[in-house]
């Protein structure tokens, strides 16, 4: 387990690292890469190293075509930190349904895995522009048979920090493994769509969210002698939630604005969303709700030579404005899109009705080809736990974490990269593995 000042070291050495690394690539060799840049460096990735070990024919850098289309596809044998040992596939796919100069990347995600941890996932997550981009259609759509243990809401577990608990006149703390299994089965359905306003990038519209855990088992929860509470069944029993099932449906209202030049892998631009969710009892909600989720990315070049040497921001946030969201859907670290917030920590180990999340990264190129990257990335995460034992409000605590990344490019065409991290947190370390950037 890390102390504090061991991750607080590690976190020095790599805002460090990354200073470094931002100084060289805006200075070290801009000059030369600048004196070096009429000659044509062939692009290559993965497939390209494959062609020259079966003595093929590199591929060139294709020029972007309308309804030409790009597939990755990824076997998956590995580990990560929340799903344990993982077999699966993941299958990246994008393409232009026009005119590449007045219209933006359409991008699928579909990932079929099996884990240790007696979890099947089954994912597909697009983001979809018309021609001209006068409509964006995006979807999350996930089909979980999940075990996964939760840590209580808040921000517990730094710095000594015990969890209270209190129910019915029965009250405890605990220290340590704040560890809490559960079981279920999950199912999301969000589907967006977004109409373009005007040439600026902007967008509006509307998107129906339909969240349903079911088959809930509390599997730490003991209610005889002795006693030992949940924070799941603490929560639920507290605002009235059944403890094995919930749901939350509604519509949303968002806003959007999208100026990035490549949704898998920008090098410049920046997106913007805004949504506001209502959840009715008359659409089938456990209770009625209503929640503000709001985001922003950025991308800002430090040499205008490397496009690939950059710095990114990610920023968002979300609030429960009204009424009461069941436990498991909360807002939660890692329980995002594309399930990339909070490196450095396990999925599901930061929860509360108000949430807000902060990343910056530093993306560099290692190969004047383009096929190895680097980046190296700081984060911080803060939630509330509105219980009144609890009363933690956003801010009170903020746990850090960081880390750093390998790149390599899995398709030169749409800029795809696999991705390889070693992300550390306060008690927590792990490798987190995937298919595009992580914002």
């Amino acid at each position: 387990m890390y102390s504090v000042q061991k991750l607080l070291n590690s976190l020095r050495f790599i805002t460090m690292v990354t200073t470094i690394l931002i100084v060289f690539a805006g200075h070290g060799y801009a000059q030369k890469e600048t004196a070096d840049s009429a000659k044509a460096i062939p692009q290559i990735d993965i497939f390209d190293v494959l062609r020259k070990i079966t003595k093929k024919p590199a591929k060139l850098v294709d020029t972007p075509q309308a309804g030409k289309r790009n597939t990755s596809i990824l076997p998956v044998i590995g580990y990560s930190p929340s799903n344990g040992a993982v077999l699966g596939l993941t299958i990246g796919a994008t393409k232009y349904f026009a005119d590449p100069k007045t219209t933006k990347l359409t991008t699928a995600l579909l990932n079929l895995s099996v884990t240790s941890k007696d979890q099947v996932i089954f994912s597909l997550r697009y983001d979809f522009y018309t021609p001209k981009n006068k409509w964006y259609i995006s979807g999350d759509n996930r089909l979980l048979f999940f075990t996964q243990p939760t840590y209580g809401l808040g921000i517990y577990g730094l710095h000594s920090q015990p969890y209270s608990f209190s129910w019915n006149g029965i009250s405890g703390t605990t220290k340590g493994d704040l560890s809490q299994p559960l079981k279920y089965n999950y199912l999301r359905l969000y589907e967006t769509f977004l109409r373009k306003i005007n040439d600026k990038h902007w967008y509006a519209g509307m998107g129906v969210m339909i969240d349903y855990n079911a088959k809930i088992q509390d599997e730490s929860l003991k209610l005889d002698s002795p006693v030992h509470l949940t924070s799941h069944y603490v929560y639920s029993t507290t605002y009235g939630f059944k403890t094995n099932s919930y749901n939350t449906n509604g519509l949303s209202a968002q806003v959007m604005h999208d100026s990035r030049d490549n949704p898998v892998n920008p090098y410049s631009g920046y997106y913007l969303n805004v949504s506001y969710r209502v959840n009715p009892k008359f659409l089938g909600s456990s209770q009625g709700s209503s929640m503000l989720y709001y985001e922003y990315r950025t991308y800002v070049n430090v040499n205008k030579a490397i496009p690939q040497n950059l710095l990114a921001f990610w920023l968002w946030g979300t609030n429960v404005i009204s009424g009461h969201v069941p436990y498991l859907e909360l807002p939660s670290i890692t329980w995002d899109t594309y399930n990339r917030s909070g490196r450095g920590y396990i999925q599901g180990r930061f929860r509360g009705p108000n949430m807000f999340y902060a990343e910056s990264e530093f993306r560099f190129r290692l190969t004047r080809n383009g096929l190895l990257g680097g980046v190296t990335f700081l984060n911080c995460t803060t939630a509330s736990n509105p219980l009144p034992y609890a009363n933690q409000n956003l801010f009170d605590t903020i746990a850090p974490g960081g880390g750093i990344g390998l790149r390599i490019k899995m398709n030169k065409a749409d800029r795809t990269n696999i991705t390889a991290d070693y992300g550390i947190g306060h008690g927590f370390s792990g490798i987190y593995l995937n298919i595009r950037e992580a914002f």
